[in-house]
This record gives structure tokens, sequence and C-alpha cells, in this order.
């Protein structure tokens, strides 16, 4: 899995720099941000390309101390995502919970997930963008404006209408189908392209179904997972 650091003015173009050296998109990478940056010192992430057949990890390296968010640092995170969405013309309401949750390391690690409901389903569902493309923009630009205020990178989730885990389970649904035909024609099947984040977790759903098995395949946004039936399995 290869993983790279840089460093750069600010977070955003230490971040752009490490993508384009890779040759990956945003969807296709963990990024760790190991200093937010400051006036005197340099942002500082890690960038590591994840194999979307595999669950995300991060290389061996020794712990570093993580500072705790600071105690408003979800008020400020809301307020900036209210700011972005009134400036998208968009009506919403927007709620903020603080959890701790295992990062890629299976460390623990504070996140901050804002919740936004609205009445306006048309403008709900063009929010959430094709395949939860816009929704993960949005969810990037949060993060990067909400670091500069507090010095720190916030890891901030962006959910709309509950949309992440109902596309999870529409997901595993559908893997779990796929698989079925698999199973019957004896033959593989190739599914709809689909985001790094997608890819997975058909991946996963799959993982311990012995009668299975899955690769992706294909470039960029043509990225496919292709079902396969196992050797052997009737």
């Amino acid at each position: 899995m290869k993983s790279i650091e840089i460093s750069a003015r600010t977070v955003a173009e230490a971040i752009r720099l490490a993508l384009a050296q890779l040759g990956k998109d945003r969807d296709e990478v963990a990024i760790e941000v190991l200093e937010s940056g400051s006036e005197a010192e340099e942002a500082l992430v890690r960038v590591t390309v994840v194999d979307d057949d595999e669950e995300p990890a991060q290389p061996e390296r020794p712990q570093r101390t993580r500072q705790p968010l600071p105690e408003d640092v979800d008020v400020t995170a809301r307020r900036t995502l209210e700011e972005l969405l009134e400036r998208m013309d968009i009506e919403a309401y927007v709620t903020a919970v603080r959890s701790t949750v295992p990062d890629q390391r299976g460390d623990p690690e504070e996140t901050i997930t804002l919740h936004v409901e609205g009445a306006d389903e048309e403008a709900m569902s063009l929010l959430i963008g094709r395949r939860g493309e816009t929704l993960r923009s949005v969810q990037f630009m949060v993060n990067l404006i909400v670091s500069r205020k507090v010095q720190k990178w916030p890891q901030v989730v962006v959910d709309v209408g509950n949309y992440r885990q109902r596309r999870q389970e529409s997901l595993e649904g559908l893997a779990r189908r796929m698989a079925e035909r698999v199973r019957q024609s004896g033959r593989p099947l190739m599914l709809e392209p689909m985001g790094a984040f997608e890819r997975r977790v058909v991946h996963l759903a799959l993982r311990s179904d012995p009668s299975v098995y899955t690769e992706s395949s294909g470039e960029g946004e043509n990225r496919k997972v292709v079902i396969f039936p196992a050797k052997g399995a009737n």
C-alpha cells in the first residue's frame, strides 16, 4: 500500500500535491493530517492509496499523541456548514453529534457528524449529488474551513437525511442479490461503476461468502466490482 507525506503552506495544498504525485482522486486515498499548519509552520499530511479490495490500513508508525478537539469545535463546524448551505440557497436544519470512533489504525478519534435535514427533497438530493459526490465535496470543504479556524483537522462527517447509512445498506443488499445470481448461473457478473467507498462496501459485504469472490476492474470513474463464482462452488 503506497503512502507519502507532503508538507505545504496549507492542508488543502498539501493534499493537492499528494494526489497529483500519486495520480489518484480524493476518494481513492486515505488522508491523515499530521500537522494542521500555522503562520510559522507548514501543514503536513500523509496520503495513503487505499486498495478498495481490502479494508483501509495505515503503515506501522510510532504513535503520535492526539490532541483533543476544542470544546466548541462542534459549534464551529455546524455554523460553517450552515453558512455554506445559505450560500447555496439551501434551507436546512443542521445538528452536530460529537463521538469517539476508531480510526484506520484502531486508535480512538473524536469525530463530529453533522446531520442535515430539509423539507425540500429536491434540494437535499442535489446536496447529495450523483453517488454522493457533492456530499463528499461539501464535507471536505467544511473540514478545510474549520481546520483553519481551530488550527486542527477536525474529522467532520456530513450526512444528509441519513444518506450514508441508507446507501451502505442498499449496496450490501445489492451485493448479496448479485452474489446469488452468480451462484445460480456460475458466471461472473459486473456491477455498475462505483466510487472507491462504494466498491469497498461491496467487497466487505461478500468477503465472508465462500461461494464467490470479488475483484475491481477498470480505471477512474469507470472502475467496477466484478463478482466471480468460487472454484468448486455449486
